[in-house]
C-alpha cells in the first residue's frame, strides 16, 4: 500500500532492445563489485530521504550502513520543484550504471540491472509531467495512506518511539507544502475536479471527528501499543503518550484541517473535470503512466484491442455458461465457503500447493480498517513489511466494503495466499535492497490479480459450484475489463461523464450514481485499473507463450517460481528472463 518517495523517479518499460543498449566495458573482474558499491549507495542515499519509507522498507537500517539520517516526510511535496533538482541525480545514477558491464554479472544482478536501466530511463521523463501528478485523492491519496501508515508504525526500541513523534510533529508542515503543490497545479490549470476535492475534504472532516484528540485513532492505537512495549518503564509510557497526544492535537488534527480548507478555497479552479487527453499534455502523459505504472510499452491502441477481444471472451463464456447451466446465477450456490479470515488463509495455503512453489512461513495479523477511514479505503490491503523482516505481516480488511464470503475469500487470496503476501515472502528477502526503491504496480497489482481469478475455483467442489465459481470469476473479469476499457477511453479517447454513463447504459448498466461513481475513480487515479486487470492479462499471456513455445519443458509451478524469482520489474524484464530460462532449460 505504501509508496515511496522515490516513486518520483518510477519504474517504466521500455521496449526490448532499445533497453539494454548501454552495457559498457568495465572489466570482468570489477563489474561485481562496482555493481554492489553502486547499489549500495543509491540504496542509501534515496531510502533516507524519508524517514516513512525508511521505517517500512528496514527493520535494521545500521545493517545496511544507515545510522545517521534525517527524520522527515521528505524535502518538499511539491514535484514541480523536486523533479527538477532529481534530474542531475537520474543521469549521474544513469552514467555510472552504463559503464558497469553487464554481461560480466550474475543472473541476479544482471535482472536488478535491467531493472534499474528501466527505471532509471523512464525517471528522465518524469520532470516533463510533474505537474501532471496528484499526491492526494480519496481512496490513494497521502492523505488517505497516511493515517494507516502512522498506526502500523512500529516500535522495536526507544529510538523508534522518538523518531515516530518527531516525524508526526512535521504533519502539519508537510500537508502545508502538499497545498503548495496542489496551488501550483491551480495555477497551471491541473488542479482536480471539484467532486474529487469534495471527497477529500468529507475524509479530512470524517479523519477530525469531534476534533477530541483523546479519541482519535492515532492516540488509542498508539496508547495500546505503547502497552506492549516491555523496554518502557511506566513513567516513560506517560511521557510519550502527553507528547503524541499533544501532537496528534498541534500538528495532525491542525495538517488535517489546513487540507480541508486549502482544498475548499481552492474548489473552482480546475479547468478539466474530465480525463487527461482533455489537458495539454495529458495524452502523453497517460502513455508515460502506462509505462511508468503498469509496465506496459504496448501502443494504446493495442491494449485496447486486448481488453475487448478478452471481454468479448469473457461475455460469450458467461453466456454459454449460463445456457448450460442457469442456476449459475444463484448468489447461494456456493456452500460452506469459510468466512473467518484466518481460516480462509489455511485453506488457501493448503490448495494453492500443487501449483504454487512453497515459500517461507510467516507471521499474518488480521486487522480491520478504522470506522472513520472505511468510506474511504479499499476492501482489503497488505502492507509490505520491512524486507530484512518478512517473517511479520497485516492485511487489513474493510468491514463496510467486503459484502460476501466469496468475496473475502478471493479478496484474501488477492491480498495473502497466492497474492501480494506470499509474491513478497517468494521473492522479497532474495532481492537486491535497491529494487525495494521502486514500485511495479502492472506486475505486483497483477499477479495479485491473476492468483485472484485463479483462486475462484479453489471455493467449488460439485459441478454446479464450480459454475457458479465460474460465473463470478467471469463476472469480476468483465467487471475490471470495463473498468480497464472506460480508463482509456477517459483519459486517452476523451469520453465525458455523459458519454461513459451511456457507453454503460448500451451494455445494461442503467445506474446513474454507480456510472458516476466509477468516473470519478477512473478520474482519481489514471491507468490504475490497469495494473490490475492489464497486468493480469499480461500474466496470462506470458503463460500461454510459453505454453505454447516450451510445452514438453512446461510446468505450471514451475512457471509460477519462475515469475517469482524475476520478482517485481516492468514485463519486458519479466518477459525477457522467462525466455532465457525455457531456452536454455
Amino acid at each position: 500500500m505504501h509508496k515511496l518517495k522515490f516513486a518520483l523517479i518510477p519504474a517504466a518499460c521500455l521496449l526490448l532492445g532499445a533497453a539494454y543498449k548501454y552495457c559498457g566495458d568495465s572489466s570482468a573482474r570489477t563489474a561485481a563489485a562496482e555493481f554492489k558499491s553502486f547499489t549500495e549507495t543509491m540504496f542509501q542515499n534515496e531510502i533516507t530521504s524519508n524517514t516513512l519509507n525508511l521505517h517500512y522498507t528496514l527493520k535494521e537500517p545500521e545493517n545496511y550502513g544507515i545510522t545517521d539520517y534525517p527524520v522527515t516526510f521528505g524535502e518538499t511535496a511539491d514535484l514541480s520543484l523536486v523533479a527538477p533538482d532529481a534530474s542531475p541525480s537520474v543521469d549521474d545514477y544513469r552514467s555510472i550504471l552504463y559503464d558497469i558491464s553487464c554481461d560480466s554479472l550474475s543472473l541476479s544482478d544482471r535482472i536488478t540491472y535491467d531493472v534499474l536501466s528501466l527505471a532509471l530511463e523512464n525517471a528522465a521523463e518524469a520532470g516533463t509531467y510533474a505537474l501532471y501528478q496528484e499526491p492526494l485523492g480519496p481512496a490513494t491519496g497521502v492523505q488517505a495512506q497516511l493515517p494507516i501508515l502512522l498506526c502500523e508504525y512500529a516500535f522495536f526500541d526507544k529510538e523508534d518511539v522518538e523518531e515516530y513523534l518527531t516525524l508526526i510533529a512535521q504533519t502539519d508542515t508537510y500537508f502545508a507544502s502538499l497545498l503548495q503543490f496542489e496551488k501550483s497545479k491551480a495555477r497551471a490549470g491541473l488542479f482536480m475536479s471539484d467532486k474529487n476535492a469534495e471527497a477529500i475534504i468529507a475524509q479530512c472532516i470524517g479523519f477530525l471527528g469531534n476534533k477530541v484528540p483523546e479519541e482519535n485513532l492515532l492516540v488509542t492505537i498508539f496508547n495500546e501499543k505503547l502497552q506492549e512495549l516491555d523496554f518502557l518503564s511506566e513513567s516513560e509510557r506517560a511521557s510519550y503518550r502527553e507528547r503524541n497526544l499533544q501532537a496528534v492535537d498541534i500538528h495532525v488534527l491542525t495538517a488535517y484541517e489546513l487540507l480541508a480548507s486549502g482544498l475548499e478555497s481552492l474548489k473552482g479552479s480546475g479547468k478539466n473535470p474530465n480525463g487527461l487527453c482533455w489537458l495539454p499534455e495529458g495524452k502523453s502523459y497517460y502513455e508515460y503512466l502506462l509505462r511508468s505504472a503498469v509496465g506496459s510499452y504496448l501502443p494504446v491502441d493495442a491494449i485496447e484491442r486486448r481488453i475487448r477481444k478478452q471481454l468479448s471472451d469473457d461475455i460469450s463464456e458467461c453466456r454459454r455458461l449460463l445456457g448450460n447451466d442457469p442456476s449459475a446465477a444463484d448468489a447461494d450456490a456456493i456452500a460452506d465457503i469459510p468466512t473467518d479470515p484466518v481460516e480462509i488463509l489455511a485453506d488457501l495455503q493448503e490448495k494453492i500447493s500443487e501449483n504454487y512453489p512453497a515459500c517461507p512461513q510467516a507471521n499474518v495479523r488480521i486487522e480491520y480498517v478504522h470506522q472513520s477511514l472505511e468510506n474511504f479505503l479499499s476492501p482489503a490491503f497488505y502492507l509490505t513489511p520491512p524486507i530484512d523482516n518478512i517473517a511479520d505481516n497485516v492485511i487489513y480488511i474493510n468491514n463496510a466494503s467486503v459484502s460476501s464470503p466469496l468475496e473475502l475469500y478471493t479478496t484474501l487470496a488477492h491480498e495473502g495466499y497466492p497474492g501480494h503476501l506470499y509474491q513478497n515472502l517468494s521473492s522479497g528477502s532474495s532481492l537486491n535492497p535497491v529494487r525495494s526503491l521502486f514500485s511495479f504496480g502492472g506486475y505486483t497489482e497483477g499477479w495479485a490479480t491473476y492468483v485472484e481469478m485463479e483462486s475462484f475455483c479453489y471455493t467449488a467442489d460439485t459441478q454446479s459450484e464450480q459454475n457458479a465459481a465460474a460465473f463470478r470469476r467471469l463476472n469480476r473479469s468483465v467487471m475490471l475489463g470495463l473498468s480497464s476499457l472506460l480508463d482509456i477511453c477517459i483519459h486517452y479517447r476523451g469520453y465525458t461523464r455523459e458519454q461513459t454513463a451511456d457507453f454503460l447504459k448500451t451494455l445494461g448498466f442503467a445506474n446513474p450514481s454507480a456510472a458516476d461513481a466509477l468516473y470519478d475513480a477512473i478520474i482519481e487515479s489514471p491507468a490504475n485499473y490497469l495494473k490490475y486487470y492489464l497486468g493480469c492479462l499480461s500474466f496470462y499471456d506470458l503463460r500461454s507463450y510459453c505454453m505454447e513455445n516450451w510445452s514438453e519443458k512446461f510446468d505450471l509451478k514451475d512457471f509460477h517460481k519462475q515469475v517469482l524469482s524475476v520478482g517485481p520489474a516492468p514485463f519486458p524484464v519479466l518477459e525477457k528472463y522467462l525466455k532465457l530460462y525455457y531456452q536454455s532449460a
